[in-house]
């Protein structure tokens, strides 16, 4: 008989050494309406209305040739160096500080030089000696103030920075500013604006992407521009280079200043103009100008930083707050609802609250680029009353994250929440699940949120804990 050794393992769970992780879904309804055209293969679950961006936006050739055509005599690699300075300085840029903000930090700057050079130490020194310590304390002040406050100033476009704005920021603005129209066209189908006002108009970039939707119906652009170059540029870009050439829009107007008289516009827009203006009274002062001149859709667009993001949230809460029944206005973009903006009341989290935009670079020089990405901060405000019946659609606000077998939206909820939803086919549906997976940044998802599915709780062994005890028996 032989007689051999077996190693018997025998597990006896601890609890205690086991850990449960709980996981949870939120329900989801699909839209009504899609559900059917899906069944009846009229739409594809990839091609659902809340799909916005139209991919890389590229310039029309025309304006493409004119911006080359502008740039002379310049040297374009110097132009080019110039372009990612400003593109630089511009992102980088805060609003003017306020006078309460201001009181506050000088108060603050006050207080530790106090403790550093307390006036006390006056009493024991000379005249002489007193004159350079009362010196070395006003510098010290003035140091720390230059260091906390930010060094406000308007930019000054003159011929040559008009025409670096041109090149640096024109296929940019008018990627964005196509972003967010298209939008604003595919939600509101009935919308055909006769009139456009622009404020802050630059080079025209507004005007190219405006008049490229609505060319047919738009009889009359109005552009506003305090830079005389600005305004100079953007009808030479009209003429596509040509300075006597004819202009390729019709009832084309600049001017330097807000115009006083009470004319409606159809489409007003104000991009990348807020941080230009002195302080937040005049801010207001020229919202409520272009709100009351508003007759149909405000637009208002900043660069997609925190700052740029929190001047647009004040745009937002500005114009919601007005009592007047002619002034009321309701949100149409990107926020499905006109309470307080989720993003920015969390005074921990320095999130933005920005959207990311793709466009194809002006190729000029050693640009070769096919596709670049730029953030920016948005508002679309209806005078009157929505009638969108797709308003409450959630907003994705953040990369969609694409895994396997499920895809997490995190997006912006009709009751004013950030929420993450993971779908997945078995709980979702198949259809859902495929309208999540195509949808993206910027995007809506056309569902309708609902509570928690019940949790699945989950059990995962140890490391410490794969074996309690090991038996050795003879068989």
């Amino acid at each position: 008989m032989n007689i051999g050794l077996k190693l018997v393992t025998c597990i006896r769970y601890d609890t205690s050494k086991y850990f449960v992780r709980g996981t949870c879904k939120i329900a989801v309804e699909l839209d009504p309406i899609l559900v059917a055209k899906i069944e009846k293969a009229e739409l594809k679950p990839r091609h659902h209305p809340g799909i916005i961006k139209v991919g890389p936006i590229e310039l029309p050739i025309n304006l493409r040739h004119a911006l080359e055509r502008v740039i002379g005599d310049y040297p374009i690699k110097s132009i080019l160096k110039d372009c990612q300075q400003l593109n630089q300085y511009i992102k980088a840029r805060h609003p003017p500080i306020e006078q309460l903000e201001y009181n506050k930090k000088i108060k603050s700057v006050m207080e530790e030089v106090n403790r550093r050079m307390p006036l006390e130490e006056l009493s024991f020194l000379g005249e002489e000696e007193g004159l350079q310590w009362r010196r070395k304390r006003d510098n010290l002040i003035k140091r720390f103030m230059a260091y906390r406050t930010y060094a406000w100033k308007p930019i000054e476009y003159g011929p040559y920075e008009s025409l670096v704005y041109a090149i640096g920021r024109g296929a940019k603005e008018y990627g964005v500013l196509t972003n967010i129209l298209q939008e604003l066209r595919q939600r509101d189908k009935e919308f055909q604006p006769r009139s456009y006002f622009d404020f802050g108009s630059g080079v025209g970039t507004g005007m190219w992407a405006a008049s490229n939707l609505w060319r047919d119906s738009i009889f009359e652009y109005y552009n506003v521009d305090s830079s005389r170059s600005m305004n100079d540029l953007s009808e030479l870009i009209l003429r596509e280079g040509h300075a006597n050439q004819q202009m390729i829009l019709r009832n084309v107007y600049h001017r330097q200043f807000l115009p006083a008289i009470e004319t409606m516009y159809d489409l007003v827009v104000s991009s990348y103009t807020l941080f230009e203006l002195p302080n937040a009274e005049s801010r207001k002062e020229v919202l409520l100008n272009l709100w009351k001149k508003c007759c149909g859709y405000l637009v208002i667009v900043e660069e997609g930083t925190r700052r740029g993001s929190e001047l647009v949230n004040e745009v937002r809460d500005y114009v919601l707050q007005l009592e007047s029944n002619d002034l009321k206005g309701e949100i149409l973009a990107p926020c499905p609802h006109n309470l307080t903006c989720p993003r920015l009341t969390n005074e921990t989290d320095r999130t933005p609250c920005n959207f990311q935009a793709a466009y194809a670079p002006l190729r000029v020089g050693d640009v070769k680029d096919e596709r670049h990405t730029t953030l920016y901060s948005y508002i679309v405000l209806k005078k009157g009353k929505l009638s969108d019946a797709t308003r409450e659609w959630p907003r994705i606000v953040r990369p969609t994250l694409n895994r396997s077998k499920h895809v997490i939206c995190r997006m912006c909820t009709v009751d004013a929440k950030l929420q993450e939803v993971i779908f997945t086919q078995s709980k979702h549906g198949r259809d859902a699940y495929r309208c999540a997976k195509a949808s993206n940044w910027g995007d809506r998802l056309p569902v309708t949120l609902g509570g928690e599915i019940p949790t699945i709780r989950k059990t995962f062994k140890r490391k410490e804990n794969l074996m309690n005890e090991q038996i050795y028996s003879l068989k």
